[in-house]
């Protein structure tokens, strides 16, 4: 019994199981104060979360989810990376990280949609500028060639000149509704039509014909856009080999020196340096792509 008595002190007494209790310990009571005095705190960020996922899924990206469903999802997230981080490392660097990492994906997301949506957008803005040239042509009036402009055409255009109409037959003046959807578009191509729209409704004057020119101006703002991407291509290509360096070599390092390397993992000092690492290349590689984001 003695024996027992002394393993178990010794056990408790170790090392590895006194950094472990007081991590936890530090952790328990850093939640628990974060509960108590950060909930005000808390139900901001809540409610910011929920007004920014409202506006981008419901507003802008028209996909029609619970804001709610989304906050309850990223906080899921956020629980799910720590709790990797912790049972991967088993220190607080760790559980940080895949924190922030869960906090970080959805904004991550959604941006790769918008992105990929307002491209789409601005391919189809000049056929869509043609539809409406088409139908004026035709003696519609311009509520009449946005429902000619909803019939012909498909995805993310549809969507949003359909919400643009929807809006208009509910009461909501042309100019409004046109209004709407140039702040949920956010796009300078499409601000540029609605507002040539809004003046011809304003002054009068051949209105397929403007649409036509404005046709042409689009075309070759978009034009230039593909020269300057193609012109910017290298700076581009430079900066993702400059991320993808490091972890190339980090990995050769790993198969020359696996023990040696394995340190940077396994000590805190390694993971604080890393850490150091990846935050600097990631700003580096922000500060070279917003160089290279030219606007026209």
């Amino acid at each position: 019994m003695p024996n027992n008595i002394q393993w178990l002190i010794n056990q408790l007494t170790s090392r590895d199981t006194l950094w472990h209790i007081t991590l936890s310990s530090v952790v328990a009571v850093a939640t628990l104060l974060g509960v108590i005095y950060g909930l005000p705190w808390t139900n901001q960020w809540l409610k910011r979360r929920e007004a920014d996922y409202d506006r981008v899924l419901n507003q802008h990206l028209l996909l029609d989810i619970s804001p709610k469903l989304a906050v309850a999802f990223s906080v899921i997230l956020i629980l799910v990376g720590g709790t990797v981080g912790f049972g991967a490392t088993e220190d607080i660097i760790g559980t940080t990280l895949g924190s922030l990492s869960g906090l970080l994906l959805p904004t991550l997301i959604l941006k790769y949609l918008n992105t990929q949506r307002n491209e789409k957008l601005e391919a189809q803005l000049t056929d869509g500028i043609n539809v409406l040239a088409s139908g004026m042509r035709a003696g519609l009036n311009l509520g009449q060639s946005f429902e000619l402009l909803v019939k012909n055409t498909q995805g993310p255009i549809q969507q949003e000149f359909g919400q643009l109409m929807r809006e208009y037959q509910m009461g909501l003046d042309l100019t409004h509704a046109m209004h709407n959807a140039a702040n949920r578009i956010k796009l300078q191509n499409y601000r540029l039509l609605f507002t040539a729209l809004e003046m011809h409704r304003q002054r009068g004057g051949d209105t397929a014909q403007s649409l036509d020119r404005i046709a042409e101006s689009v075309r070759e703002i978009q034009r230039l856009e593909g020269k300057l991407d193609a012109l910017t291509a290298k700076g581009r290509s430079q900066a993702w080999m400059m991320a993808v360096m490091p972890i190339v070599f980090l990995f050769m390092m790993l198969s020359i020196d696996n023990e040696s390397t394995m340190l940077l993992f396994t000590e805190p000092v390694g993971r604080i340096l890393l850490l150091i690492a990846a935050g600097m290349v990631g700003m580096a590689f922000l500060w070279i792509r917003k160089i290279m984001a030219v606007d026209i």
